[in-house]
């Protein structure tokens, strides 16, 4: 009995020693954080986004090819964007189908009231439209990046021009691959020159290449189809070479004038820089995009 006693205190004595720093730690115990932690910062989201996607702006040559869809004489409207360049020249100067052509019509400049427009997606410069900023050229100067509400609007010469009603400048495009090239002039002028260090034959040529070529057929019927080339006259025709700019119209509503258009001449030599190609078939030439517009080698 007083062994059964004494075991009943010692057991007591223990479990009494281990109640208080029980309770004591269940005071200071920290409950543990169920909460889910915060989402790490989304990187694209805290980039700047670049104001033409809210505006929906489009390229400015764009803005030719689907020229169907913004006429001020239907009431339609858009919204362009581009870099503002030098004052624009009169219709049938600066173009592709003067002196640099080979045509020998060449034409002194000629002022006009409209400002280039350069297209900053395609085309390394020659790729732009007139545009009439009326009112509101004192709020830009060329280099700037801008983009222009208005639309499409035929002059006494039959040129078009964009007519703008609004006028908003925007942060400097988002960086890209520095151009390997220097800028070309605008309005599909072709400059003249030499021959540039690696020049290759269109027909050994990769993409990235600078490549000569002869025009050996016809201009293509439709924007887009390929001029057809060799690496000179007589020679089978090897590639059909889409130069900038050059695609089909929206709907097949052709309305471009021929200052914007390539005017090249069968039988003289040219360079471009080469861009992607496509293969159509082991019997058929492949499709080559130039990158640059082409630079006639006398």
């Amino acid at each position: 009995m007083v062994k059964t006693l004494a075991l009943c205190a010692v057991l007591a004595a223990c479990q009494g020693g281990d109640t208080a720093p029980a309770t004591a730690d269940k005071k200071t115990e920290a409950k543990p954080n169920t909460a889910a932690p915060p989402p790490a910062p989304d990187a694209a989201a805290a980039e700047p986004k670049d104001p033409v996607d809210e505006l929906g702006a489009i390229p400015a040559w764009q803005a030719v090819v689907d020229r169907a869809q913004y006429l001020a004489r239907r009431g339609q409207h858009g919204v362009v964007y581009g870099v503002l360049g030098a004052p624009a020249t009169a219709s049938g100067s600066g173009s592709g189908s003067g002196s640099g052509s080979g045509s020998g019509s060449g034409s002194a400049a000629v002022p006009s009231p409209y400002t280039w427009l350069v297209d900053e997606t395609e085309g390394n410069g020659s790729l732009a439209i007139r545009v009439d900023l009326g009112k509101k050229a004192g709020q830009v100067k060329p280099g700037d990046r801008v983009a222009i509400g208005g639309a499409w609007a035929l002059d006494d010469a039959r040129q078009w021009y964009w007519k703008a009603d609004n006028v908003q400048p925007l942060p400097p495009a988002p960086a890209t691959e520095a151009p390997k090239d220097p800028p070309a002039p605008p309005g599909h002028t072709i400059v003249t020159g030499n021959f540039p260090p690696g020049v290759k034959r269109i027909s050994m040529g990769n993409p990235g290449d600078l490549v000569y070529f002869q025009v050996v057929g016809a201009p293509p019927a439709v924007d887009g189809d390929g001029w057809p080339v060799a690496d000179e006259l007589g020679n089978p025709v090897v590639a059909l070479l889409v130069l900038p700019g050059e695609r089909a119209s929206y709907g097949a509503q052709n309305m471009r004038t021929p200052d914007e258009r390539w005017q090249l001449r069968r039988g003289q030599t040219y360079w471009v820089r080469m861009g992607r190609f496509h293969k159509r078939g082991p019997d058929k030439p492949v499709v080559i995009y130039a990158r640059t517009p082409p630079v006639w080698v006398r």
